[in-house]
């Protein structure tokens, strides 16, 4: 968790993480020495960008939610 990010850097690294995972899926699906698809690599690159950037943008701490004060109104 990096922290609470503005939207543009929090939608930048989750298009950073998917470019570089769906990217070496792409190259695991074109090797010849690692039995994969093309189609079957870029699913799993895909997979794998979409937990990371969920892992890099999501805030797994616990808040804990405090009472309102409720002021009276007096007329």
């Amino acid at each position: 968790m990096l922290g609470p990010l503005p939207a543009l850097h929090r939608f930048l690294l989750v298009l950073a993480a998917l470019v570089v995972c769906v990217g070496i899926g792409f190259w695991f699906g074109v090797m010849p020495q690692v039995p994969l698809n093309v189609r079957v690599g870029l699913l799993a690159g895909t997979a794998a960008g979409v937990a990371a950037a969920f892992v890099l943008v999501h805030d797994f701490r616990e808040r804990q939610a405090r009472p309102a004060r409720a002021r009276k109104r007096t007329l």
